[in-house]
């Protein structure tokens, strides 16, 4: 498939990432910028996150929510674009694949 042709994600597809995918999306965004993530977008998908996480990185990320501060309309917009970016740029490298509503990760060679 033309990577020009692909879908374009939007923040609610992370709902339907499956545990992989979403571990390839927590792997390439930077902490500042999950933390900040996790403040904004829906709490399920929030919460989707936290289940991948290990307990060392639930530790660093709540501690680094703490240090954040309430990001206003404009930050919260540029946040969530963040967010989709990195995941659009693991769906065009193909780590994540969808299969009807599903995003799923594809296991590394």
């Amino acid at each position: 498939m033309d990577k020009n042709k692909k879908d374009q994600i939007k923040i609610n597809d992370l709902l339907f990432f499956d545990n992989l995918a979403l571990v390839y999306l927590v792997q390439e965004t930077p902490l500042t910028l999950l933390a900040k993530a996790i403040m904004v977008i829906d709490t399920k998908i929030a919460n989707s996150i936290f289940t991948i996480l290990t307990e060392k990185q639930k530790e660093i990320l709540s501690v680094a929510t703490l240090f954040e501060k309430k990001p206003s309309d404009l930050e919260k917009e540029q946040i969530i674009k963040s967010l989709i970016l990195i995941a659009q740029n693991l769906y065009e490298k193909g780590l994540i694949y969808k299969k009807g509503l599903y995003f799923y990760g594809k296991q590394k060679q």
